[in-house]
C-alpha cells in the first residue's frame, strides 16, 4: 500500500477469538489484520474469517473476542 506523508501506516494486530457456541465447527485461534486503531480490529478479523474459512458466519455475534495485541 502507498501512504501519503500525512497518513500514518496501519498497524498489524493479532485478534484472539473463538466461535460462539452453536451447531457448527468450533474455532479457537487468532487472525492477524492491519488496522488504523484497535477499535476496528475485531470487526476486521471477523470480516477476514467470513471471506475465507467461515463464510457462513459473517456476523460479529458469531464470535467472541478473547484479546487483541500488536504484532
Amino acid at each position: 500500500m502507498d501512504y501519503q506523508d500525512s497518513e500514518a501506516p496501519m498497524t498489524l494486530y493479532r485478534c484472539h477469538l473463538r466461535s460462539a457456541p452453536g451447531m457448527w465447527a468450533q474455532y479457537d485461534g487468532h487472525v492477524d489484520v492491519y488496522a488504523d486503531d484497535q477499535d476496528e480490529v475485531f470487526r476486521l478479523a471477523v470480516r477476514k474469517l467470513a471471506a475465507t474459512s467461515f463464510p457462513d458466519r459473517p456476523s460479529l455475534s458469531s464470535w467472541r473476542l478473547e484479546g487483541i495485541e500488536r504484532v
